[in-house]
């Protein structure tokens, strides 16, 4: 359950791939990408499978060099791993202890949490606020017993996110108020962040020594399924965090088809518009049905559909329709993956029929 990708756990995998009624599902439960890789990603990759015997280090460095040529930053502010899942699991390793608990809002990605209590370190869960927003001041308060500060922006499960003035001065706060905690800023849906003052914080990770900002292949770039994500700050802390690291845990394949999808500089945009364009018919419809639907900055709503969020995922799933597990305690609340249009016509039409049922 560590892949993005499989961010619907085990209940999903236990789950046949069609409906009741035979048809295959619109598969609307894990974030992912419905376009796919783009073009020039899909041909890089089937080339680098006449690779696939060539062990990853033979291309040591050139994925860091193409991401830091992207993101206008050395190639030593970069830390690639097995999707941004290996780079967040490696920072509770790498910077809680027995003393040194995480922080991280709740719902948000779960994994961090997750893999700190397996560790048996303590853990500070900090519920989001009715408006579905990271209470940033209930964190600050935990900050000096903490060793890691887990922020997901936008968050997921909540597709809500925070302006960059409240990040900048919530890390600036939180440093100064312990001189060991680290703050991991999560980027997994930033590429997909529509306006409102929302922004990438990697001029923060690139200021401070204790500052990291993770991001993924998984979503804006269709990867999922071949695992490609990376860490970016200051070298010092991702040397520390580096000590934890898998060897070679990038692919041959995923890194190849990262590599060409960072060269199609009209990919981000051509993405955040198809996104958007689906997501906002979703939002009207399900409105139109009475839900409340904050403003989301990533490819899923989180819809306030006013009853139990079990009984709506498995009236959906019987007509072929898969959207997310429950997410305490949002017991209310179903969050919906934005596929292609033609999904979301069908997905709202089963959505009408269910909510009016």
């Amino acid at each position: 359950m560590l892949a993005r990708g499989r961010e619907a756990g085990a209940w999903a995998a236990s789950q046949p791939a069609t409906s009741p009624a035979g048809t295959s599902l619109i598969r609307l439960d894990s974030n992912e990408n419905a376009a796919g890789p783009c073009a020039a990603s899909v041909k890089a990759i089937a080339e680098a499978t006449q690779r696939s015997h060539v062990y990853p280090f033979r291309y040591d460095g050139v994925l860091e060099a193409a991401i830091a040529k992207r993101q206008g930053v050395s190639p030593a502010n970069v830390l690639t791993g097995c999707g941004s899942s290996e780079i967040l699991l490696n920072a509770v390793l790498a910077f809680t202890d027995e003393r040194r608990s995480l922080i991280a809002p709740v719902p948000t990605f779960e994994e961090p949490a997750r893999r700190a209590r397996q560790l048996g370190r303590p853990v500070h869960d900090v519920p989001v606020g009715a408006d579905l927003q990271v209470d940033l001041d209930a964190m600050a308060r935990l900050v000096p017993d903490a060793g890691l500060i887990f922020l997901c922006n936008p968050n997921n499960p909540t597709s809500v996110a925070l302006p960059l003035d409240r990040i900048r001065s919530f890390v600036t706060d939180a440093l100064a108020r312990s001189p060991d905690v680290v703050i991991l800023l999560d980027e997994a849906y930033i590429e997909y962040a529509d306006g409102g003052g929302v922004a990438s914080a990697l001029p923060l990770a690139l200021a401070s020594p204790r500052v990291l900002v993770s991001r993924t292949f998984s979503k804006m770039y269709g990867m999922a399924g071949l695992r490609v994500g990376y860490a970016m700050g200051q070298p010092a802390l991702l040397q520390r965090l580096a000590a934890w690291s898998l060897p070679m845990s990038v692919n041959t394949i995923g890194l190849h088809g990262a590599i060409a999808a960072l060269e199609d500089t009209g990919l981000e945009a051509r993405e955040r518009a198809r996104n958007a364009e689906a997501r906002a018919f979703t939002v009207q419809r399900l409105e139109a049905l009475g839900a409340k639907v904050p403003t989301s900055h990533a490819n899923f709503v989180m819809a306030d559909i006013g009853r139990d969020c079990i009984a709506f995922r498995d009236a959906c799933r019987a007509q072929g329709v898969a959207v997310g597990r429950p997410f305490p305690p949002l017991s209310n609340y179903s969050r919906i993956s934005i596929g292609t249009m033609a999904e979301m016509r069908t997905a709202c039409d089963v959505f009408t029929s269910v909510l009016k049922a």
